[in-house]
């Protein structure tokens, strides 16, 4: 998609092993080189440990900061959490001596850190007991038994993990980076294929072959600037160009300064040892926090006063989410995961296929790695709405199920969603329940098909968390409520439905094609908000209210998966630059600000209740204009389709009754 042909040489770095003697050499063109005396391994792999203090602090919103004292020999560590009642669980720290855990699942824990030497062989070298602070147990307890409590009517989707997403989630920006290109000097992208541990690592290079990626691209200026710090492990040469410049070195880690720009950041991969080859590579943005704020960015230790600083670079994986990132975030009521998730055509079938935590990116296919997810809603105090891939078997939901048991906060719900929008023809999901209804016996059509999925992911949830705290949804198309009513009377023709909320995306908006472009490209900004309100609102809105008196008929819940604006041209539209200059206009409005009132209005007079906007940080495009915020430090004065989301949370507290299942 955004695929660059060939990238000009700029700027060399080398990296060896912290492990070994290092030999450092330059060559003709000024390319520092690192590399170990000798080319054979040099570490011994027995492990060897000293018995560190394992601590954990609470952190003040639930979470606890497990830490301890780096051992000789270790190649990685992890933690084991057991407690009553729960499944037990395995924290990976990686090569870290930091990592995060949320308190509230159980009264007290018990943790254990273990140890692994680079031959894989593990001990245990520590534990700890901890109790479980009396007002996080005390918000579990009065969750207990009761549907999920929203703190607010409004949700939010969120953008895909990507390397040209503004919403910059993770302060390892590795973590968003794109796949690995095979190229060489001269091309991008050469078509040969590279050599990949499991993890994505790149183990040995073909003569000739360099691998490559990008990371922070296409989104302007709008990350942070300053001193990113590179640390990995292994031997090879590694080059940093466009936005990062080195401005220092040394076996292990690179500190590079960052400059912003649209082109982002160029990291390649030109050799690598394969006895010792180049991996685990993390890149954190300048900065940290003070601990206990999880939402605010500090530049340096003097900015935390009597609290302890937590830099980027030694707790990435235990602050994980940018400040800023997760700052934007603090009002919604749940947040959908359908794209970090790489729902629609996901090809995910079992639970082996998911993405691990230890991948070298997770904006893959497969979506980001489960943990990552509750972790963010953990951190939020958001309830998650999990949309899970239309191949995956029940296996692989009741695993999701049983994560989602052991790790997330027992204050919080779950939203249980089988793939998404089914009913759409224009996604793989659509032709699969067709092709697996007419398996059936008898027969199904694809949406009787989509129900009983529906259903099915509903139970296994409930079953792993209990019913009160899972919402199970079935998702229809706004404008036909037969997507959503046909399903739900096959279900309840087979008994109890077992669905909990009908969910639409009632988007008000234009979608011309080539042919209708001019009637909308000859009329003025004024004209097209004249239009808006006076007819495209309003038909959202008799949308929501048919939908409402449908689902008043089964007993559960309305509503929206999806909403907002939707200006965008379609078959061939979206080239047409002065269509696209209208719509980015329109979404840059502040008369938006008032429209998007008298949207959401409309949705509270016709009945619906939770609304889940789409979405939360994207760039304007000829593809479609959906962020609430173009990119995520974007002022809310700037910003006329965040700052009226705000207004309306700020204005509407939650207005139906959240102590029952049904309505």
């Amino acid at each position: 998609m955004r695929i660059l042909r060939s990238l000009p040489a700029l700027l060399i770095l080398v990296c060896g092993t912290a492990q070994s003697q290092i030999f450092r050499s330059i060559d003709k063109n000024g390319t520092t080189t690192y590399s170990n005396v000798s080319p054979t391994t040099t570490t011994s792999t027995k492990l060897t440990v000293a018995t560190g203090p394992l601590t954990a602090r609470n952190q003040g919103n639930g979470e606890i900061l497990l830490e301890w004292q780096a051992q000789a020999n270790v190649a990685s560590y992890r933690i084991v959490r057991m407690a009553a009642g729960m499944p037990t669980v395995s924290l990976e720290a990686g090569s870290h001596t930091n990592v995060m855990d949320y308190a509230g699942l159980a009264g007290s824990y018990k943790y254990q850190l273990f140890a692994r030497a680079p031959d894989g062989s593990e001990r245990q070298v520590s534990n700890i007991s901890y109790t479980t602070p009396s007002t996080v147990s005390a918000a579990a307890t009065a969750a207990r038994g009761l549907p999920p409590k929203l703190h607010s009517p409004i949700g939010t989707n969120l953008e895909g993990v990507s390397y040209w997403s503004p919403a910059v989630p993770f302060v390892d920006v590795m973590k968003s980076s794109g796949d690995w290109v095979s190229g060489d000097n001269s091309t991008w992208d050469n078509g040969q294929a590279l050599n990949l541990d499991a993890d994505g690592w790149v183990r040995s290079l073909a003569p000739g072959q360099h691998a490559k990626k990008l990371l922070l691209r296409d989104i302007g200026d709008n990350y942070p600037a300053g001193q990113y710090l590179v640390r990995y492990k292994g031997e090879g040469t590694l080059k940093f160009q466009f936005a990062a410049r080195v401005i220092s070195e040394k076996a292990g880690e690179v500190l590079l300064e960052v400059t912003p720009n649209s082109h982002g950041i160029y990291v390649g991969i030109e050799a690598t040892n394969p006895a010792n080859y180049l991996r685990d590579i993390v890149i954190t943005m300048p900065g940290g926090v003070c601990e206990g704020d999880m939402f605010t960015q500090a530049a340096t230790a003097n900015h935390c006063g009597s609290r302890r600083f937590l830099s980027f670079a030694d707790y990435p994986r235990s602050i994980l989410f940018n400040p800023a990132y997760a700052d934007r975030l603090r009002s919604y009521g749940v947040l959908r995961f359908m794209d970090w998730a790489a729902t629609n055509g996901s090809k995910v079938t079992n639970w082996a296929e998911r993405t691990p935590l230890s991948f070298h990116t997770w904006a893959t296919a497969r979506g980001a790695p489960i943990e990552v997810m509750i972790s963010l809603a953990n951190r939020m105090g958001t309830h998650p709405w999990f949309t899970i891939p239309h191949l995956a078997d029940d296996t692989y939901v009741r695993n999701f199920a049983q994560t989602v048991k052991g790790r997330l906060s027992a204050a919080l719900g779950v939203y249980a969603e089988y793939s998404n929008e089914v009913w759409n023809a224009m996604f793989p999901q659509y032709s699969y329940a067709l092709e697996q209804g007419r398996l059936q016996s008898p027969v199904l059509d694809n949406m009787q098909y989509y129900a009983l999925r529906s259903q099915a992911t509903g139970k296994i949830f409930k079953d792993a968390l209990s019913a009160p705290r899972v919402v199970a949804v079935l998702a229809g198309q706004a404008v036909n409520p037969w997507t959503a009513t046909h399903g739900m009377d096959y279900l309840k023709s087979r008994g109890a439905p077992g669905i909990d909320a009908i969910a639409i995306a009632p988007y008000f908006g234009l979608m011309p094609n080539p042919e209708e472009a001019a009637k909308y490209t000859s009329m003025t900004l004024d004209a097209i908000f004249d239009l808006a309100r006076t007819k495209l609102i309003p038909e959202a809105t008799a949308d929501s209210t048919k939908y409402r008196a449908a689902a008043r008929t089964y007993g559960v819940r309305l509503i929206a998966y999806e909403g907002g604006q939707h200006m965008v041209g379609v078959l061939g539209a979206q080239n047409n630059d002065a269509l696209s200059a209208l719509f980015d206009a329109f979404n840059r409005d502040p008369r938006l600000k008032n429209l998007y009132a008298s949207y959401f209005a409309g949705w509270k007079q016709a009945g619906g209740e939770l609304f889940a906007h789409f979405t939360d940080v994207g760039t304007l495009s000829k593809w479609g204009r959906w962020g609430a915020l173009e990119y995520v430090t974007q002022p809310r004065e700037q910003a006329p389709k965040f700052d009226a989301i705000q207004s309306f949370i700020e204005q509407n507290p939650v207005w139906w009754n959240q102590t029952t299942a049904s309505p």
